[in-house]
């Protein structure tokens, strides 16, 4: 071969020979015995000479891209060799004689077809950088625990059932990648890896750590690996819901006494507890903590706290009562919404009084986390035994089931419940875990995780909460309720003074002493608020249900609307008026202008009147004023926020057409966007059919992305947290998914807000604009990039999520390699203030998307690394 003599008379240390469509590589390459460098990236080898062995000077071989089945064994022969890549082939195994490769400190298998790796693999001591990424690993030897200097590991998207407890030798260890993987538990050795910074265990079937303190991030996860465990606690929660008068409560008694308790409607929520043995397990128990809901309206609003996931729901409906049957699906709905895929069993009661049917087909088809459905009578208990039977079933498939708690956890746990109080000091509790041996660090984790469970309820983030630990939740929420079901309240247009508490609160059970920690609680849920002058509160689900008398001059509004597919939670406009509650615009009574659905704000020099419209499953936002954008900004902020709390809501937003003054067209808000950035000039309305410009349309509206910054630049009082997410659980957290990256000291929050309409075109942009300053100042990558594109190019807003997956795991490699101070791509960009800023766009981009898919996000440090200093860098073309 003509360029090798050439190569060979030059005596080259360094040849690149990357992308030359090059079908094998002559063995004439073994001539070049002082070449240090070898570049054969993105080629067509199917095998590799056995002549590559006599390269024995070679410190760096690039054999990635390519079709690589298997690789000779004379590759052991290459005693001097650092780095070896070898990313997207073929690879169904590596050789033995890998375990020459002493000096090896770098090696990328990234995208290849492996099944298992060779225990000589443990050989390679010097190994400081290791990539096992998209393989199908099923076991990792028990040897790579001899990779002592190993600093990072990346073994995700795998097939990975079990973790080697050998891993915990891999003392070095800073960064560790387990995502999408079948584990199921980390090992306890997993908590030796002292030097951990980073942590991603995303997208695992994981029982142990729980979701709970994987949530918490890596030093939660590591305290819980260093417990010991051995008892098994299987239980779960089972929540019933449905309309008032349904019969849940009798037949919680049905099930628990065996026999028929007349029993009087239920206010709030009254929970119980159930032990039933487990199904075909021996001895094994199960024990459920049953939730049943007051049905009434009033208490609708205020559920969504206690709808979890990883629970089983019951449905009760009442054949006798045609109101019932049409309200399953709004139950059905708001289980989707607020507790997720948990499974549902419906029950129609009262079956001897009515025997009227469902079609279970149908509502399957549309809510496929339905598991069964019994008729059952609680009278005579017709139906009982089977309906017990298929709870047993469906409880003991629970995720979590059958996991194992640290003991000493599970002690402190006990004598919590022993106590029978309903709440105690942090103090007193931060003793009973000193009793129990718990350090302060697992003290803090400890107490971490049983709010998150449900199990108790403290809030460090507030003054007012901190020094309370309440044991027994519902009595917290049966204080809400009795706010709620007070007459008074409601006749005061929501208004209650601190001096009606006493009224309204039995002082045995409510001590004066708790008033103010159960009204904070309150506002945490975003149930109530304190007025400006501290003498009360107005609690907004007793707001009066009409809309007042006011003015309002429909000249020159900006409308804007929040639609909602299926289902709109009655409780998105109550919470939102406690969160703007400071804005909200008074009457000549000084009384709030707001009512149980609507509310009129004075805020950014604007007025605005925010009204849901039940029928029409909408919210409606006018704005009128001299900055209607910045209010408009305010607004959308706040109820963006609430919607992305609820896992499983269908919104969209949508603005009027200009055609006329009288027009009933709506065009969707998001698209107007998508057409403006693809350069749409003109669009059609469907009412008139007259041709309307793009930019005439949205004028005077925010781009999504400009609403946050310009709100906080109007007002910069205003603490704005971007992907702040409110839980359905009974604790303001997000419980959306497990942590995506865990980093050591790092605030976590996940933002799964992604609009693909307008995300994806963007995401496109960013990297044409990289890709293009990137082939400037090295054409060599060109290739690479060109694939890149390729793959985003074959996706649309209408693309499967499991398909966008491939070319956003592609921008994610681009944008860890342009963060390596060691890759091509860094080397190149340095110095370079556009192509920095470029990357850096791109990786905030693809951070949308990061949660949303649940893949790695780009790290803070690279998205900040404005000032990355200038060092010289020459580059040479390909030869042509």
């Amino acid at each position: 071969m003509k360029l090798i003599k050439e190569a060979y008379e030059k005596n080259l240390i360094v040849l690149y020979l990357d992308n030359y469509n090059l079908a094998e590589v002559p063995p004439e390459i073994g001539r070049l015995e002082n070449l240090k460098e070898l570049d054969l990236y993105d080629n067509d080898l199917t095998e590799l000479t056995p002549k590559i062995g006599e390269l024995k000077n070679l410190n760096e071989l690039n054999l990635s891209r390519n079709h690589l089945t298997l690789l000779p064994p004379e590759i052991g022969e290459l005693g001097k060799l650092t780095k070896l890549y070898l990313f997207y082939n073929q690879l169904i195994k590596l050789p033995p004689e890998i375990r020459k490769l002493k000096n090896l400190t770098e090696i990328d298998l990234t995208g290849n077809q492996l099944t298992l790796l060779p225990s000589e693999i443990g050989e390679l001591g010097k190994l400081t950088k290791f990539s096992l990424y998209h393989n199908k690993l099923a076991q990792l030897p028990p040897e790579i625990g001899k990779l002592e200097n190993l600093e990072e590991l990346d073994i995700s998207n795998n097939q990975l059932a079990q973790l080697p407890p050998e891993m915990g030798k891999l003392r070095n260890l800073v960064k560790l990648s387990l995502c999408h993987n079948n584990l199921e538990e980390l090992p306890p050795e997993i908590s030796e890896l002292t030097k951990l910074k980073q942590l991603d265990i995303s997208n695992n079937p994981l029982l142990s750590p729980p979701p709970e303190i994987v949530s918490r991030g890596m030093d939660a996860i590591l305290t819980y690996l260093k417990q010991t465990k051995t008892t098994e606690n299987n239980e779960a929660k089972l929540i019933l819901v449905g309309n008032g008068e349904v019969g849940k409560t009798c037949l919680i008694n049905r099930l628990i006494t065996g026999k028929f308790v007349e029993d009087k409607i239920t206010e709030g929520i009254n929970i119980s507890k159930w032990v039933i043995p487990a199904p075909d397990s021996g001895n094994s128990k199960i024990k459920l903590n049953i939730w049943d809901f007051g049905g009434q309206e009033i208490y609708h609003a205020t559920h969504q706290f206690f709808l979890t996931k990883r629970s089983v729901y019951i449905l009760v409906w009442n054949a006798r009562k045609t109101k019932d049957y049409d309200h399953i699906y709004y139950w059905l709905h708001t289980i989707e919404a607020f507790g997720e895929d948990s499974p549902i069993i419906l029950v129609m009661s009262k079956m001897n009084e009515s025997n009227d049917d469902l079609n279970l087909k149908d509502l399957r088809s549309k809510f496929p986390q339905i598991v069964d459905y019994v008729k059952i009578d609680s009278y005579d208990g017709k139906g009982i035994k089977r309906l017990t039977d298929i709870i047993c079933e469906t409880a003991w498939s629970l995720p979590l089931m059958r996991t194992k708690w640290v003991d000493s956890w599970f002690k402190v746990r006990q004598e919590l419940e022993e106590l029978g109080k309903n709440w105690i000091t942090y103090e007193r509790f931060y003793e009973i875990c000193k009793s129990k041996g718990l350090d302060d660090k697992n003290i803090i984790v400890l107490d971490e995780y049983l709010n998150d469970l449900g199990v108790t309820l403290h809030f460090k983030d507030r003054i007012a909460l901190k020094d309370i630990v309440i044991l027994k939740p519902e009595w917290a929420t049966n204080a809400f309720y009795k706010i709620l079901s007070t007459k008074f309240v409601l006749d005061n247009e929501g208004i209650l003074m601190q001096s009606e508490l006493n009224r309204i609160w039995d002082i045995e059970t409510y001590p004066s002493s708790v008033y103010s920690q159960l009204m904070e609680l309150m506002n945490k849920f975003e149930l109530a608020y304190e007025l400006p002058d501290r003498s009360g509160y107005l609690i907004a689900e007793l707001l009066p249900k009409n809309e007042p008398d006011f003015m309002w001059n429909e000249k020159d509004n900006l409308y804007f609307y929040y639609c909602y597919n299926y289902f709109l939670p009655s409780s998105i406009i109550t919470r939102f008026i406690v969160r703007m509650h400071k804005e909200i615009e008074k009457k000549e009574n000084d009384m709030p202008l707001c009512w149980r659905e609507g509310v009129v704000l004075n805020l950014q020099n604007s007025r605005a009147l925010i009204k849901m419209k039940r029928d029409e499953k909408e919210i409606e936002i006018k704005i009128t004023g001299n900055n209607k954008r910045g209010a408009l900004g305010a607004i959308c902020n706040e109820l963006d926020q609430i919607n992305a709390s609820i896992k499983k809501i269908s919104v969209r937003t949508e603005i009027p057409c200009n055609c006329s003054q009288n027009c009933l067209w709506r065009f969707p808000y998001e698209k107007l966007l998508n057409a403006e950035i693809n350069n749409v000039e003109i669009l059609q309305c469907l009412e008139s059919f007259k041709s309307i410009s793009v930019s005439s349309l949205l004028a005077g509206y925010n781009r999504i992305d400009e609403r946050l910054d310009e709100y906080k630049n109007n007002d910069p009082s205003r603490q704005i947290v971007q992907n702040f997410v409110v839980s359905p659980n009974f604790m303001m957290k997000s419980e959306t998914n497990p942590i995506i990256k865990v980093e050591q000291k790092t605030d976590v929050r996940t933002s799964v807000n992604v609009n693909l309409e307008i995300d994806l075109p963007q995401i496109q942009t960013d990297f044409d604009n990289l890709k293009e300053e990137i082939e400037n100042l090295d054409p060599k990558l060109e290739s690479e990039l060109d694939k890149i594109q390729d793959s985003l190019d074959e996706v649309s807003a209408s693309s499967e999520k499991e398909t966008l997956k491939k070319p956003l795991n592609k921008i994610y490699r681009l944008l860890a390699k342009l963060s390596d101070p060691d890759s091509n791509y860094n080397k190149a960009i340095t110095g370079t203030l556009k192509g920095i800023e470029y990357a850096q766009k791109l990786g905030r981009t693809y951070n949308k998307f990061a949660p949303w898919l649940a893949m790695p996000q780009v790290p803070d440090l690279f998205l900040g690394n404005k000032n990355l200093s200038k060092k010289s860098v020459m580059h040479v073309e390909k030869p042509r």
